[in-house]
This record gives C-alpha cells, sequence and structure tokens, in this order.
C-alpha cells in the first residue's frame, strides 16, 4: 500500500513537472505580432504581410502586373524562402512570382488551429483573393506544398492554369518511430513543445549542407525558430493533413486536361521516388523527370536545374510532353509530343470542364 502511495505521488510530481515545462516553454519565445513583424522588415528578413481571416501571412511578390502568375508553395517545415534562386529566373522568363509562408512557418501567423487541408487551401484562396489575383496561376508545389497544390487544383480548377509538383507528399511520405511519437497525445505534445527547435534545426542543418550557401540557409530557416508556435503548427500538420492520403484530390486533379510537370529525386528518403508511378497512374497527363542521385532537397540544391524545368515547362502550355525515356527524360503514357489547344488561358475560358474536389 505504501509502494502505491508512493508510486503515485511520484506520478503526479512528474506530471506537474511536465505541465509546468510545457507551459514554460511556450511561453519562453515572443510572439510573432506586429511589433516583431515591422522590426523583421525594418532589419529586412522580410517583404510583405498581408491580413487574412487565419491570420496575417508573410509574402514576396515579384514581377511584372500583367505577366502570368506563377504561385511558389513550400512544405512541411522550411518555409519559402526555399524559393528564393527561383525567382529572378522565373521573373527573367517573363512571369510574376507570389511566395508565401504557410501558415505556422516562416513570418507567418501560427493561429491555434488545426492544420489540416481545409486550412491551408483557404489560406492559398484567401491570399489570391486578397492580393487582387482573378486570373488562373501557374502553380508550384514542393513537398507538402505539392499536397497543397494539387488539393487546391483539385477544389478550384478554375483557378488553376498548369501544375508543377516537385517530390510532393499526398501519397505517402517515410515514417519512423519518432513521427509515431510525436502523433501520440500528451507525450507528442510535451515532446514538441520542449524540443521543437532542436528538433527541427538538427534536421535542417543536414539539410543545409546541400544547400549553395549553408549557413544562409540555416540563418533563414532559424529565425522562425524565435517565435512561439512553430513546434505547434508542425505537430497539428503532422496529425491532421493528409501528407499520405490525398489520393481523391490527385485522381480529380488528374482527370483535368491541364498540363502537370512532376520532378522527382530518385534517392529521395522523405517522399520516396516509388510514388511516382501510383502519381503517374492518377495523373496520366503528367510529365515526369525523375534523376538518379537526387533526394527530397532537389528544389534547393539543384536550383538552377530545377528553375529550368520549369520555365521551359511553363512555356510550352499548349503543348504535352510525355516519353518512355531514361531518368532525367519525360514519362508518360505517350511516346510523342501532342499539340493541342490551350485549355487554361483564363477565367471564363469557354469549353473547358473539369471535375471539382468538394
Amino acid at each position: 500500500m505504501a509502494f502505491l502511495k508512493g508510486f503515485g505521488i511520484l506520478a503526479a510530481a512528474v506530471l506537474l513537472i511536465m505541465s509546468m515545462s510545457f507551459w514554460a516553454a511556450g511561453k519562453a519565445r515572443p510572439a510573432l505580432d506586429a511589433a516583431a513583424r515591422a522590426a523583421l522588415t525594418a532589419e529586412g528578413a522580410a517583404y510583405d504581410f498581408i491580413e487574412l481571416s487565419g491570420g496575417t501571412v508573410h509574402y514576396r511578390l515579384e514581377g511584372r502586373e500583367d505577366a502570368p502568375l506563377v504561385v511558389l508553395v513550400h512544405g512541411f517545415s522550411t518555409p519559402s524562402f526555399v524559393w528564393n534562386d527561383h525567382i529572378a529566373p522565373l521573373t527573367d522568363a517573363g512571369y510574376r512570382v507570389l511566395a508565401y509562408d504557410n501558415f505556422g512557418r516562416g513570418l507567418s501567423d501560427r493561429p491555434a488551429a488545426v492544420y489540416d487541408a481545409d486550412l491551408f487551401d483557404r489560406q492559398l484562396t484567401e491570399l489570391l483573393e486578397a492580393l487582387g489575383i482573378n486570373r488562373r496561376v501557374d502553380l508550384v508545389g514542393y513537398s507538402m506544398g505539392g499536397a497543397i497544390a494539387t488539393i487546391f487544383a483539385a477544389r478550384h480548377p478554375e483557378r488553376v492554369r498548369s501544375l508543377a509538383l516537385i517530390a510532393p507528399a499526398g501519397l505517402g511520405i517515410k515514417t519512423n518511430g519518432g513521427m509515431d511519437m510525436l502523433r501520440r497525445p500528451l507525450i507528442g505534445d510535451w515532446i514538441m513543445r520542449l524540443f521543437d527547435a532542436r528538433i527541427s534545426y538538427n534536421a535542417a542543418a543536414v539539410e543545409a549542407k546541400s544547400a549553395p550557401n549553408p549557413g544562409a540557409f540555416l540563418a533563414n530557416f532559424n529565425r522562425q525558430l524565435e517565435y512561439r508556435g512553430y513546434g505547434d503548427a508542425l505537430l497539428s500538420t503532422l496529425r491532421h493533413y493528409p501528407l499520405g492520403a490525398a489520393h481523391d484530390a490527385f485522381a480529380v486533379a488528374g482527370r483535368s486536361p491541364r498540363p502537370i510537370l512532376v520532378i522527382w529525386g530518385e534517392a529521395d528518403e522523405t517522399v520516396p521516388f516509388d510514388h511516382a508511378t501510383q502519381l503517374i497512374e492518377l495523373m496520366p497527363q503528367a510529365q515526369l523527370r525523375s534523376y538518379p542521385g537526387m533526394g527530397h532537397n532537389i528544389t534547393f540544391a539543384q536550383a538552377p536545374l530545377v528553375s529550368r524545368l520549369l520555365t521551359d515547362f511553363l512555356a510550352v502550355q499548349g503543348t504535352r510532353v510525355t516519353s518512355g525515356g531514361a531518368a532525367g527524360k519525360p514519362r508518360g503514357p505517350l511516346a510523342r509530343m501532342e499539340a493541342r489547344e490551350c485549355a487554361s488561358c483564363g477565367p471564363g475560358d469557354e469549353g473547358l470542364s473539369e471535375p471539382t474536389l468538394p
């Protein structure tokens, strides 16, 4: 009996310590508020901010106002600076470019919300509306951004001119015991609240090694860790976003006549290249370009290559390119170039009938 009583006291003490450390960790970092944003802007670490229903969003918009708009959507943990080396090539090629931080990442708000597909879809929808963008866009998504872009294209086909997916999540990701632990209630919340900065920094340090400028990569990545709410947002996303369960959206987007480009490193250990087979089945019109030896970081590690692929793809919107060639060449059900009418030239185009996802 005394043992049980002692064990109960010990358990209560541990629970109290965990609760206090959880609360303290939540208050240890400053909030990303108006004052913080003003300071970030003054020091040149931020571009522009806009208020949406879910919170304030940090974004970068460059290029001629009358140019076709390319929207760049980043992935799970690394915010929009991952696109920095793509802005100039795209604007130089004649496009207007919009890159933004998803909620919970970068310098965008970390709302107390469920980070599911609806949240990120609503964010992108409202962002385009708030910026007065009322024409079709060329949508590019990397990793989880690929799933966000695909779901957006499936739900709002009238707003998307073309779709480019780089190592897209949504059909499956590589999991491990650590991720399974984080998905568990209470213990996952406690681990992420206390150790999110260390966990995220360690992962980013590995990725930074393949960046053109590792120091700049880590500095940009760490900036988001200075403010509270980042870890909570990642955890909610891990628990609620369909990182491996967006098959219906891929199928719906795959029934659209719009052109699709898929870029993938065959040595990807985050979103395994094996999922490309299923993606092509769901999106038979997709042009797949894959590269042996390249990993999940292809977007920033091989930025010149990816930018060239994107600009070449965007330049031939009226052409489907598929081939049965080797890695690094187009792949798909057709073995030749086939001209077609542009079915995605702007709102109100006649004759375009596309499926939608509720």
